[in-house]
């Protein structure tokens, strides 16, 4: 019961960030309807970089050892509770992939410093791709 109260939660500020970001963008940024195959693209890959750098990276570890429960030695996933959403949520290609698509979609449509950043992101995402894509290839190869 407890899950469920978090996931509600959750798809609350799901949608009222949903809302936000169309007001935001509506107001200062520019119209979704001139985007093209580069900028799905860009976006693309900028949200693949992010879900992974929120799922997977080093740097993002200090916020996923947060949620988990116990001493360094005996860690382990919460059981209950907003560290267990948090934890499941960073957990979780797909729902880390849905919050980060809207705040990739958000900054890149509100100016240039947003198209910079997903830009950059995008750049680190294609390169991430390309390296598994090598990796891969390399070992199919042995």
């Amino acid at each position: 019961m407890d899950q469920r109260y978090w996931n509600a939660t959750a798809l609350v500020v799901f949608i009222v960030l949903c809302a936000l970001s169309t007001v935001l963008i509506s107001r200062y940024g520019s119209d979704v309807t001139d985007l093209e195959f580069f900028d799905l693209a860009v976006l693309g890959l900028g949200t693949l970089r992010l879900i992974h750098l929120l799922t997977y990276d080093k740097i993002f570890e200090f916020v996923r050892a947060y949620v988990i429960e116990g001493q360094r030695a005996r860690q382990k996933k919460a059981l209950s509770g907003w560290r267990q959403f948090v934890y499941e949520f960073l957990e979780c290609i797909w729902c880390t992939g849905m919050w980060s698509g809207v705040f990739a979609v958000t900054i890149y449509l509100l100016g240039s410093w947003g198209r910079i950043a997903v830009i950059v992101l995008a750049v680190a995402g294609l390169g991430s791709l390309l390296q598994v894509i090598s990796k891969a290839i390399a070992d199919s190869a042995r």
